[in-house]
């Protein structure tokens, strides 16, 4: 019996593991604090890990345009997808930028830009 919960434990470690170690891109290497976006002023339900918010974002990143101003001159004379015709300021930065999964191109749901997120 000892054998098997020793089993269960060791499983359950290896299943928390990734959990607890999330990937993080290269450019974010240095917060070491997930607190640092996952804040509890955007927390749900007294569950501090939710998507962060766009103030959670701009804390480090100071304005939209900056973030803009920073992203002008993109490749190919595609437009700069931080200086949106249709939602200007409003959109979530998480609509298009995920820290650890696969980032996409909001605006690529309707049109075809070539722009890629890093």
């Amino acid at each position: 019996m000892k054998s098997f919960n020793l089993l269960v434990l060791t499983a359950a470690l290896f299943i928390a593991l990734p959990a607890s170690a999330q990937q993080v891109k290269p450019y974010h290497q240095n917060i070491k604090d997930c607190a640092a976006c996952h804040t509890k002023e955007n927390a749900v339900a007294g569950n501090q890990f939710v998507t962060p918010d766009n103030k959670a974002c701009l804390t480090c990143h100071q304005s939209y345009a900056a973030v803009t101003e920073k992203n002008k001159n993109l490749k190919n004379g595609e437009p700069n997808p931080h200086a949106s015709h249709h939602y200007g300021e409003g959109i979530a930065c998480t609509a298009c930028h995920s820290e650890h999964k696969t980032s996409q191109v909001y605006c690529n749901n309707c049109h075809e830009f070539k722009y890629q997120i890093k």
